[in-house]
């Protein structure tokens, strides 16, 4: 195979971790010239780095609508919903956690979900571990959701409208499943949802030993209740 050389261009770009330098002048270009094509960005910005570099290190770090922090039990419930509905179509995703991005929400699923199917020897896309999310971890985030929001811990029936979710373009999706405050008991805090995994959010008796693990979708692995329930998780 015939070996060709990079330009010299190619090979004085710069690869790895991004300076705070780089970081301000791509945050000045843009506020000046705005996006347009990243190849060409680049060079006319200064920056010994590669359109790509450029377009995801914008869009996922320095976009001033970026959100920073850990994903909250509402946003956490929204993509537990849509990802059951669109799989891994991240982007899609993100359009509806609004300073959100693809590759943060990924990671989340990735590194909390799926370690969590690992945990009880479940794949991730097989009914027992559906059924973790629908009896057990989905009921835990409206829980904590509740908490601090300071409603009731009460479970309402299902099949009310007025969908409460943490803002954002979700209410353009009219049929999308989640969680809900009935508005007859909207003064005690009641919540319902029917979620598309196919029956409601409201939690099976579960044991009093089922902890403070689960609280905002934490490592359930090893709590009381779960893996008794999944004896044929790993073994079908």
């Amino acid at each position: 195979m015939e070996f060709i050389p990079r330009s010299e261009e190619e090979m004085e770009l710069r690869r790895g971790a991004w300076t705070a330098e780089e970081d301000l002048v791509l945050m000045n270009y843009i506020a000046l010239h705005g996006e347009g094509r990243w190849s060409s960005l680049a060079r006319r910005a200064g920056l010994r780095r590669t359109g790509k570099s450029c377009r995801l290190r914008w869009l996922n770090y320095l976009r001033p609508d970026v959100r920073r922090g850990n994903i909250t039990p509402e946003e956490q419930l929204l993509i537990l919903e849509l990802h059951s509905r669109w799989g891994n179509r991240w982007s899609k995703i993100a359009q509806y956690l609004p300073g959100r991005t693809d590759n943060e929400i990924k990671n989340y699923w990735r590194t909390r979900v799926q370690k969590h199917a690992k945990h009880l020897h479940c794949d991730v896309h097989s009914k027992q571990f559906k059924d973790v999310l629908r009896h057990l971890w989905i009921p835990r985030l409206v829980e904590r959701i509740q908490a601090t929001s300071g409603d009731s811990p009460a479970v309402a029936s299902a099949g009310a409208e007025a969908p409460t979710t943490c803002g954002g373009p979700v209410n353009a999706i009219p049929e999308l499943a989640q969680v809900k405050m009935s508005p007859e008991s909207s003064s005690t805090g009641g919540w319902s949802s029917v979620d598309s995994f196919g029956l409601d959010f409201s939690p099976p008796p579960v044991s009093n030993d089922f902890g403070a693990g689960m609280q905002g979708g934490e490592d359930i692995s090893g709590v009381d209740g779960v893996t008794g329930c999944w004896s044929e998780c790993g073994h079908a």
